[in-house]
């Protein structure tokens, strides 16, 4: 668990009001930074040209992605054409965000989106020294939130990249990947609105300089599709640790985009909370880790979820690797 950027045992927690926003202020100082990726002009409107020539974002969502994730084989650009749906632009103060590409699961979401600002601004790459680009301000009004139908918010945390084809032009592009909290499950079929107050760049010595300001609104929740995932037999699964003695696995669910897992060990020992290693083996040899993971854990047991490095085709997925054991996933 060295990666996880969460010990607090959130499934056991009641939030009040102050105690939720208080958690979500801890979350937002906690959430990784942002990776800075360019991609070259020609590079990036060649993929856009050929999102027009095909007439639907999603259709075209593969070859997009394959910028983010690396490149993406047949079946894996077939898992996301599967997953993606078609959100409108939202406008506000003369910008315009437009979702190029938008698909998810239960635990993560990914959302490629193009702020276009008011001709004449310009939208340039900053270096380390001088900070980066952040969706949201040093306030609680000016952050970036989840809420279901009736305004409640869902919790979940974020990290994104940038994508910047041309610094001295007015468009900037934003890889966004929500991490879904509690027991939000981001693609239910029920309304989910992300609300985006502008954008800042943020210095290193966080000092946030607001650049533009707004509300756009996106209802990523609904007509979601293709969501599929697997709950292989767990039963008996074991595996030792040097220090913390047997380890269970008490759940795992696989989806293509991320895997879940609990976990149990037998022997106490204080500060330790034992892992292993974790990786889906496919039917050609080839093995996807996970980016990272967040999660909770107890006294003896913990509970964790990730990213795949890269979508995967379920149906060709072999077994689970957990440390020195291998799990048929049917």
């Amino acid at each position: 668990m060295e990666q996880n950027a969460y010990k607090n045992e959130l499934n056991q927690v009641v939030y009040t009001e102050a105690g939720r926003a208080a958690l979500t202020e801890a979350l937002l100082e906690a959430r990784p930074v942002p990776r800075r990726r360019s991609w070259t002009r020609k590079g990036f409107a060649a993929l856009l040209a050929a999102v027009l020539l095909v007439g639907s974002v999603g259709a075209a969502a593969g070859p997009v992605w394959n910028h983010f994730f690396g490149a993406l084989d047949e079946d894996q650009q077939a898992v996301i054409e599967t997953l993606s749906q078609d959100l409108p632009a939202a406008e506000s103060n003369g910008t315009t965000m437009t979702p190029l590409a938008a698909f998810g699961d239960q635990d993560f979401y990914y959302l490629m989106l193009e702020i276009r600002a008011p001709e004449g601004t310009v939208l340039p790459d900053y270096s380390e020294d001088e900070g980066f680009y952040q969706l949201f301000g040093d306030t609680v009004e000016e952050d970036v939130t989840l809420t279901d139908s009736s305004g409640l918010d869902l919790l979940c945390t974020l990290d994104y990249e940038w994508l910047n084809e041309n610094p001295e032009d007015n468009v900037l592009t934003a890889v966004i990947r929500l991490w879904a909290m509690e027991d939000t499950d981001l693609c239910d079929g029920t309304d989910k609105i992300l609300h985006i107050p502008g954008l800042w760049v943020q210095s290193p010595d966080k000092i946030y300089t607001p650049v533009l300001s707004g509300s756009w609104d996106f209802n990523i929740g609904t007509h979601s599709g293709g969501i599929q995932s697997l709950t292989p037999n767990i039963s008996g699964v074991t595996i030792e640790h040097e220090d913390c003695g047997t380890m269970t696995m008490e759940y795992l669910r696989l989806s293509p985009l991320g895997m879940r897992i609990r976990h149990s060990w037998s022997e106490l020992k204080e500060g330790i909370y034992p892992s292993a290693s974790l990786s889906v083996v496919m039917e050609d040899g080839s093995e996807v880790a996970l980016v990272n993971t967040v999660g909770s854990s107890g006294e003896n047991w913990n509970e964790e979820y990730g990213p795949f490095e890269t979508p995967i085709d379920l149906s060709k997925a072999v077994a689970v690797r957990w440390g020195d054991a291998e799990i048929p996933v049917r």
